[in-house]
């Protein structure tokens, strides 16, 4: 099954990478244990042909990237603390618990809370 994953907000958008400033549960996974001071300063750099061909990268924007393209080993640069450092990451780390359960589907009508009239 593939779908997108939003990860986080556009950056920097360069010929052939992009830069998303990371949400806080992202940095969690790509970086388990860190302690996260400063929130908004973390980003990621990696190859643009990992962003959903659906929702390609906008600048300033929300960054999706198609879970099929992560699930092969592919590394990004992650800058913690925002100051130019990189780490070298393993970008399968963003897919952990994202399993899609399939949806419950139609409720029948009448269930629980609705108004039923009273048998006469």
């Amino acid at each position: 099954m593939t779908y997108d994953i939003g990860i986080g907000r556009c950056m920097e958008i360069g010929d052939d990478t992009v830069v998303v400033k990371l949400e806080s549960v992202m940095v969690e996974r790509l970086s388990p244990g860190y302690p996260w001071q400063r929130p908004g300063t973390t980003t990621l750099r990696f190859k643009r042909d990992l962003c959903s061909a659906a929702r390609p990268p906008q600048p300033d924007r929300e960054v999706f990237v198609d879970r099929a393209a992560l699930s092969r080993r592919t590394m990004g640069a992650l800058d913690l603390a925002g100051n130019g450092k990189t780490i070298s990451v393993d970008l399968r780390a963003l897919l952990t618990n994202l399993d899609p359960q399939p949806s419950a589907g139609p409720q029948p009508k009448g269930g629980p809370g609705s108004r039923k009239s009273a048998p006469r």
